[in-house]
């Protein structure tokens, strides 16, 4: 009977330590824990962001000119987005709410006339709770660097004297390749008009129609063509240069930056018709 008292003593006393045990080191297995779940988190908000948001908000969510504000940028942070648009209460509640309910109507008073969908399913969007709580919890992974980071005007492509609005400018020879990397560049955003979303006419050929550079020379050696642009070129730079020149059947005015003749030089000009000749 005594041997029986002891071994049940033992499994105890063996009991408690394991709990002591488990006990002391529960703070560092939960804080591990939840560092982990938030990197898995962020790293599902990234692939979402990828896939719904980059066209609008730009890859790096830096914004793209006259289509989605940036993100990724102090103001958001630093709450003098807030205090602009009075509101009151956190960051995350407010990064929250605008992606599950979006924005019917297009903020008054900005350059982004596009309205921001509805992503959170409860609001008939595409998205599950957990997958809104997950690209809240990316967009809110930038603060740190975003805080961090020199906090400057509006983005400007431009360094140099801009190219201004005169079709006629001589402009220099243009690389292709320049002018792809160019327009991929958040500053600028054509890529995310022209070639990641249909904002804007596709740049590229396909559907049966002509790329950009093939429908430049139609328009311009067409019969009934009365635009001041006498080549392709001329009419691609006055495209760029003076936004609502040319509106193409199906889209309207206003769409695109009017300002790339004040922000982009002759030489990232001349690199972006150039990339856009080999659209055919």
């Amino acid at each position: 009977m005594r041997w029986h008292i002891a071994l049940g003593s033992l499994a105890v006393l063996f009991t408690v330590a394991v709990l002591v045990v488990v006990g002391v080191n529960e703070q560092a297995r939960m804080q591990t824990f939840t560092v982990a779940y938030e990197s898995r988190s962020i790293e599902e908000g990234a692939l979402l962001f990828e896939n719904n948001c980059r066209t609008c908000h730009g890859p790096q969510g830096n914004g793209i000119p006259g289509v989605g504000p940036a993100l990724n940028t102090a103001s958001l942070f630093n709450g003098e987005r807030l205090v602009e648009i009075g509101y009151s209460g956190t960051l995350e509640d407010y990064v929250q709410g605008v992606i599950a309910a979006g924005r019917p109507v297009p903020s008054a008073g900005t350059s982004y006339p596009q309205r921001m969908p509805t992503w959170g399913q409860e609001f008939g969007g595409p998205l599950r709770s957990d997958q809104v709580d997950a690209l809240v919890a990316f967009v809110l992974n930038w603060e740190e660097a975003a805080l961090a980071a020199e906090e400057g005007t509006a983005p400007s492509a431009s360094q140099g004297e801009p190219v201004g609005t005169d079709i006629a400018v001589q402009l220099p020879e243009g690389d292709p390749e320049s002018g792809a990397a160019l327009s991929q560049d958040s500053a600028v955003g054509c890529a995310a008009c022209h070639e990641l979303s249909a904002v804007g006419p596709a740049w590229a050929p396909g559907g049966g129609q002509a790329g950009i550079a093939g429908r430049a020379e139609e328009r311009t050696e067409a019969e009934d063509y009365t635009g001041e642009a006498t080549t392709a070129r001329q009419y691609l730079l006055e495209s760029i240069v003076r936004t609502n020149a040319h509106i193409v059947e199906g889209y309207e005015a206003n769409i695109m930056p009017g300002d790339y003749g004040q922000r982009l030089t002759p030489q990232q000009v001349a690199d972006l018709i150039a990339y856009m000749q080999t659209l055919r």
